[in-house]
């Protein structure tokens, strides 16, 4: 009966449709599942192995279900190659494994191809990667995790330590300290944590730039979201026909093509570097030897933290759990990891080879980082001749909007992200090019950063001209149609993802032009937010509970994936992915996010960044109080007491900050 149902299954599709191939639940149930794992907790005993195999499916004679399964992943564009099967095997219950070799290859060969007998279907094993001795006791921990273990005690006695002395030294006023000291207080980075950004310390003009970290979360928000999709992608699930259907429906399409919106932060970082210089160069004008400080002063402000973090996934990541996709997820992540550490250090990684797992997403940090090492010394030739303003901006921003064109005309490429199939989302990207093209490489992502300073031009000014943006009845309403015009960009991509896509001119038309829109309807919007415009959703921007979040959200930038990998690796059982399950997933993780930040930030991040200001600080301690740096302001969650502090002494740090 069901080899009968196929077989009109088939001619169906043969007959009405030539180039769409869709399937019912019932055909899906005939059918062997793309995903399969077998019964963890049967799988405890002393000696067992846990292995994640590929395998193809293969018929001796004519199958009406593997004519099927080949017909349907003829269309690569939306579906996944059901023609291969994954599958999580207890190998050592199939049989023994290869005692010359040590593969289990043979015994899995044996679970996999009686299991799919019943579909009249034999399947040939293509790999068998990941295994797992989960009747053992637990790995022993390597002297990286031990190691990293010590430098999490130093933290923490460094951090209770410096707190006892900065309290006692506010309430007795007798116990001295210093300021390096100081740097691990949590009382003190605390305060900065916490502390409010529409009351500037250094300068008065960065009060309006509290919007920022308003839009910083709510972009964080986004690619949390993103990347909860992701995972979905390439975990295993009991209904990836879910992920195929977002590709015929508008909504998804066009969610699908929010990575356009990255431009939006480049923006924010182009912004904070460039204003950040302009409202200090009359009292520090900007030197070479500033913007070697400058570059300086960005890594470390990025690789503590960042380093902290990759250090954790290299050694105690796999430690901290077990499941069927334990290996899949987590341990691959730390062996892939091991081998590019180097890479994410130097911020080059986002010019590696694709399809490896080492904390993909920090790539935006690499291209960021590149963007302003460029940046800075952009601003030093713009500061020295700005009338060439004018014309080196535009310039910037068209030279990358052609060269986006041009790479995606020549090599054939769909200008966006997701226009790529599920398949190759589920390698990680293996052999793509459009990531490792069109969308990693800095030169690629000018328009947002290009973007942003222009933006601190106009905005620096408009103040210093007196110039009121938001009196003017033109530019609000550009304004307020900016982000729905930004939105209407990136759903204008949906058509690259149809049955039939434009031909190779448009594609190469929107890939010069989408990423250059959406940077300057963003920019649009946050002039407008920072010129103070009218607005209910500036007004909610600058709600003070977005300013304590937004300090946060370099952290959870860095640890959300690594929660979101941890939360779904302990899945005993196959996921399934649907709408209400991808929002629960987004708010677990997202609240899970932010309290973990808190005290990584408190631990790692604020400590390192204090730290260093107080060595790079040490020699002008006693010169009159300094003016904001270009780091400071590019960074403007982050303040520090602007008076005058004796090297070594915690309590008139105290004393005065209290007189303010």
């Amino acid at each position: 009966m069901a080899d009968k149902i196929l077989l009109c299954t088939f001619l169906i599709i043969n007959t009405v449709c030539a180039s769409v191939v869709k399937f019912n639940e019932t055909t899906f149930a005939s059918l062997p599942p793309l995903y399969e794992l077998d019964e963890w907790k049967q799988c405890q005993q002393p000696g067992d192995v846990y292995c994640i195999v590929d395998a193809v499916l293969l018929s001796r004679h004519q199958s009406p279900g593997l004519t099927l399964l080949q017909e349907y992943s003829k269309e690569v564009l939306k579906h996944y190659n059901r023609t291969q099967i994954h599958r999580g095997v207890c190998v050592t219950r199939c049989g023994v494994n290869d005692n010359a070799t040590g593969s289990w290859e043979a015994a899995a060969q044996l679970c996999v191809n009686e299991s799919v007998q019943k579909y009249g279907l034999e399947a040939e094993v293509l790999g068998v990667d990941w295994c797992a001795n989960v009747g053992e006791s637990p790995i022993a921990e390597s002297s990286s995790a031990r190691a990293l273990a010590v430098l999490s005690i130093v933290l923490v006695a460094l951090a209770f330590l410096a707190t006892i002395l900065h309290v006692l030294g506010e309430r007795c006023a007798k116990v001295d300290g210093n300021k390096y000291l100081l740097a691990f207080s949590m009382k003190r980075n605390w305060s900065i944590l916490t502390y409010d950004r529409s009351k500037p310390r250094s300068d008065e003009r960065m009060k309006s730039l509290a919007c920022l970290e308003g839009m910083r979360v709510m972009g964080l928000l986004s690619v949390i979201f993103s990347h909860a999709l992701l995972i979905y992608v390439y975990s295993f699930t009991d209904n990836p026909e879910f992920i195929e259907n977002m590709y015929d429906q508008f909504v998804w399409k066009t969610l699908l093509n929010t990575p356009i919106w990255l431009q939006a932060f480049f923006s924010m970082s182009g912004f904070l570097t460039a204003y950040s210089i302009l409202i200090t160069v009359n009292t520090k004008p900007i030197t070479i030897w500033k913007c070697l400080i400058g570059i300086v002063n960005r890594y470390i402000r990025l690789t503590p933290a960042a380093g902290f973090a990759l250090w954790f996934i290299m050694s105690w990541y796999p430690l901290l759990g077990s499941g069927p996709q334990w290996t899949w997820m987590v341990t691959r992540e730390a062996h892939d990891c091991s081998e590019r550490w180097w890479y994410h250090i130097l911020y080059v990684h986002n010019h590696l080879e694709m399809g490896k797992m080492c904390m993909g997403h920090t790539w935006y940090l690499a291209a960021d980082m590149q963007l302003h090492i460029a940046g800075l010394f952009l601003m030093l030739f713009l500061v020295r001749y700005p009338k060439t303003t004018v014309v080196v901006l535009p310039s910037l921003v068209i030279t990358s909007a052609v060269a986006a064109g041009l790479v995606t005309y020549f090599n054939e490429l769909t200008p966006i992200i997701t226009g790529q199939s599920p398949e190759v989302l589920r390698t990680m990207f293996a052999g793509s090019k459009i990531l490792s093209m069109l969308y990693l490489p800095s030169w690629m992502n000018l328009s947002g950063y290009v973007g942003g300073i222009a933006t601190a031009f106009i905005l620096h000014y408009n103040q210093v001209n007196g110039i009121k943006l938001n009196q003017m009845k033109c530019f609000n309403v550009a304004f307020h149609l900016a982000m729905t015009l930004g939105g209407c960009v990136a759903a204008a991509g949906a058509v690259f993802l149809a049955d039939r896509a434009p031909p190779p001119w448009a594609a190469a038309l929107y890939a010069a032009l989408d990423r250059t829109l959406i940077a300057v309807f963003f920019n649009i919007f946050m002039l407008g937010c920072l010129s103070e415009c009218k607005s209910g959703l500036r007004s909610m921007l600058d709600w003070r509970g977005f300013h304590f979040l937004g300090r946060l959200s370099y952290s959870v930038f860095l640890i959300h994936f690594i929660i979101l990998r941890l939360v779904m690796a302990g899945n005993t059982q196959l996921g399934h992915g649907s709408i209400y399950s991808l929002i629960s997933v987004l708010i677990t993780i997202s609240v899970l996010s932010f309290i973990i930040a808190i005290p990584f930030c408190l631990l790692v991040e604020l400590p390192a960044i204090e730290l260093w200001k107080a060595i790079s600080e040490s020699d002008r301690s006693d010169k009159s109080p300094p003016t904001a740096s270009a780091h400071q302001a590019q960074v403007p969650t982050i303040h520090t007491s602007m008076t005058t502090v004796k090297p070594m002494d915690l309590l008139t740090n105290i004393r005065r900050r209290n007189e303010v």
